[in-house]
């Protein structure tokens, strides 16, 4: 019966989540019914990133693809002796060993995938002479920063306008404006997407739906895999009026900041894919947006611009959801068949950002734990 009653890492933050730079810390814990004779006792800890897959060939072979990239590596002894063959003892008991170090500050924050991690790690290891070693592994959290304000040539909002034909004996068509406020935000903010749409035509929109998407990639000398994943859907059903407006909101959940920076050989991206679904066997409409998701909001405060041209009918007298608000466009004249039916607006990437500064909004999420962000991923052995 082994002798060694407990031996594990705790750290000093219950949360185990450090920013990048900062001090870890800790200790040791070694409880042993009876002395031991070792040759030392050191930790050791190591930021890596590294990237996974199988496929098979035409022969049906597995073949691998590994590839990893290292942020740091150290090891610090505890106690340690003069030459190999040489032993110290250790006492019987509980003993408890502090142990710290810093990390660098261009560093990856914490991500796990089945095909890829970045993932830090302490390592404690107790050398005994002539006898395999004891050793306890604990993984921390790293978080970084990413603020939105840095990147606004990215957080520009959105305006697309794009019109649907119909075939089969369907005359007119459908046509739609998208508008998204900002195309950057932070967890726990909310996405207003906006579809205004006028329909010439007898076939109904039957159901809206919006996705948050992730998209990764993982790197291999020369190949590269993507997972794509949706982490959040809404979705409006009908029925619609003809001409209206329909007003979607999607409330950001907690993830981690896009692009994973610092990282080499995983990237990750979010898209923003709204769908317009049609009645009777016509394909739907689906528009993909880039969204960049940081930690720090935009500061600047809200300046949405102003919908021109739209006419609410008050004889239009329609509930769905509370989302969504008819409104009804004058039907244009001969003059004007050609023209867009829809309100005219700024360009596509040329609206204002509408965001809450960051001195009004109320975003309290706590920071994650290491097993909170573990995405299919069962334990952390090499």
């Amino acid at each position: 019966m082994s002798s060694l009653r407990a031996f594990r890492l705790e750290f000093n933050r219950s949360t185990t989540t450090y920013m990048a730079g900062e001090i870890v810390s800790g200790n040791i814990i070694v409880d042993i019914a009876k002395e031991k004779q070792i040759r030392g006792l050191f930790f050791s800890a190591t930021g890596k990133a590294q990237v996974h897959w199988t496929k098979n060939d035409s022969k049906q072979r597995t073949k691998h693809y590994i590839n990893s990239e290292k942020y740091f590596q150290l090891k610090c002894n505890i106690i340690s002796t003069q030459g190999s063959d040489s032993w110290v003892k250790l006492p019987r008991g509980y003993n408890q060993y502090p142990f710290s170090f810093q990390m660098p500050h261009n560093i990856p924050y914490s991500f796990e995938h089945r095909n890829g991690y970045v993932r830090y790690t302490v390592n404690a290891v107790i050398d005994r002479p002539w006898k395999f070693n004891h050793e306890c592994k604990a993984a921390f959290t790293v978080v970084s920063s990413l603020d939105l304000n840095v990147h606004r040539e990215k957080c520009l909002g959105v305006n697309d306008e794009t019109r649907k034909n119909f075939c089969c004996f369907t005359n007119g068509a459908i046509n739609l404006q998208i508008s998204i406020s900002s195309s950057g935000y932070v967890p726990g903010q909310m996405v207003n997407i906006i579809v205004d749409y006028v329909n010439s035509t007898n076939i109904s929109i039957t159901r809206v739906c919006t996705k948050l998407l992730r998209k990764l990639q993982f790197h291999f000398t020369f190949k590269t895999i993507t997972n794509d994943f949706v982490i959040k859907r809404m979705e409006q059903a009908g029925p619609f009026p003809t001409n209206g407006q329909i007003i979607s909101e999607l409330l950001i959940p907690p993830i981690p900041p896009s692009c994973l920076e610092y990282c080499n050989i995983i990237d990750l991206y979010y898209e923003l894919i709204i769908c317009v679904h049609f009645s009777g066997p016509h394909r739907k409409i689906m528009k993909r947006y880039p969204v960049l998701i940081g930690t720090i909001p935009l500061c600047f405060p809200p300046s949405a611009p102003p919908l021109h041209n739209v006419i609410s009918n008050p004889s239009i007298s329609y509930t769905n959801e509370s989302a969504i608000m008819p409104v009804l466009t004058p039907k244009p004249t001969s003059e004007q068949s050609n023209a867009s039916y829809l309100p005219a607006r700024k360009s596509v990437g040329s609206v204002v950002p509408e965001q809450p500064s960051s001195s009004s909004i109320s975003i309290n999420i706590p920071p994650p734990l290491y097993e909170e962000c573990i995405s299919e991923t069962q334990d952390i052995r090499d």
